[in-house]
């Protein structure tokens, strides 16, 4: 039995459809892929039907045509769970640092109060040598 290909391995001469804005390609607009290359990061050219000639596609840029809105349906739940995760790493860490436990953000990561204890530890004996 044959091996399906990935969602996003495409073969030479395939039909496809940009997922996203590319330049001048807009989402959605159907190509012709026309070479397929690399061997750790497999990236495609196609030659889109309104004439743009774009290479070095990833493929989780492109889609197959009949897989195109479930492609879109998938990024769309992966970006709102990345939202998702996003708004509650920001609760934990307003929690963390607003909850007196001694932990500090700088630059927006959250240092907690047992390095910034090991680093006043550290300077107060190099102060002492």
């Amino acid at each position: 039995m044959a091996k399906r290909a990935a969602p996003h391995e495409f073969k030479r001469g395939e039909i496809v459809r940009a997922l996203e804005p590319l330049p001048g390609v807009p989402a959605g607009e159907r190509g012709r892929v026309y070479l397929v290359d690399g061997f750790t990061w497999t990236r495609y050219r196609v030659l889109f039907d309104n004439g743009v000639d774009i290479g070095s596609i990833d493929g989780s840029k492109l889609a197959r045509p009949r897989d195109y809105e479930a492609a879109l349906a998938r990024r769309a739940e992966a970006a709102a769970a990345a939202r998702a995760e996003a708004a509650s790493d920001g609760e934990e860490a307003a929690a963390s640092a607003g909850g007196g436990t001694g932990d500090k953000t700088v630059n927006g990561v959250v240092v907690p109060a047992r390095l910034l204890e090991r680093s006043k530890r550290a300077r107060e004996r190099l102060a002492a040598a």
